[in-house]
C-alpha cells in the first residue's frame, strides 16, 4: 500500500508539471487583446505616433529607467517625448515582451502564457494602413490599428 501511495504521488506531481509546461491554457485571445487595446489606447497611440512620426527604428524590451535610452530614440525636452516615455512604462508593465518599430510599422508584442503545445503569439500593430504586409490581421480600428494572433 505504501509503494502504491508513493507511486501515485510521484505520478500526480509529474502529471502536474507536464500539464504546466505542455498544456497550460493561453490567455492571449482576440477578446483579451482588444480589451487591453481599448483600455490603454492613449498609451498605444502616444508610442506609435511618436515612433512613426520621427521614423525611428528600435526595439524596446523593458521599462524606462533614469538615464536609460533606447537605440534610435534620442532624448527631447518636449511634452510629446515625455508622453512617449510615460506610455512605454504603461505598456511594458502590462503583458508585453517588446515594442518593435521599423520607422513605419510599430508592433506591440504580448507575452505568451500558454504551455508548449498551446502557445500563441499575439500583437497589436500600427501602420496607418488597411493591411499589414506579410501577416493576416484583424482590424482594430479604421485608422491603421491591427490585431495579429498566430501559433507560437
Amino acid at each position: 500500500m505504501k509503494k502504491f501511495l508513493i507511486a501515485f504521488i510521484i505520478l500526480a506531481v509529474a502529471g502536474g508539471v507536464g500539464w504546466f509546461f505542455l498544456l497550460r491554457p493561453e490567455t492571449i485571445s482576440q477578446e483579451t487583446l482588444t480589451h487591453d487595446f481599448e483600455a490603454h489606447r492613449q498609451a498605444y497611440e502616444d508610442i506609435a505616433y511618436y515612433l512613426a512620426k520621427k521614423d525611428i527604428t528600435t526595439e524596446i524590451k523593458d521599462i524606462p529607467m533614469a538615464g536609460k535610452q533606447y537605440d534610435g530614440v534620442m532624448y527631447e525636452d518636449t511634452d510629446e517625448y515625455r508622453a512617449f516615455m510615460e506610455a512605454i512604462y504603461v505598456i511594458m508593465e502590462e503583458d508585453h515582451d517588446a515594442i518593435i518599430s521599423d520607422g513605419e510599422t510599430v508592433e506591440f508584442v504580448y507575452h505568451s502564457t500558454g504551455g508548449k503545445f498551446r502557445k500563441l503569439y499575439g500583437s497589436v500593430i500600427y501602420n496607418g494602413e488597411e493591411q499589414v504586409k506579410g501577416k493576416v490581421t484583424v482590424p482594430l480600428t479604421t485608422d491603421g490599428w491591427h490585431l495579429y494572433i498566430a501559433q507560437g
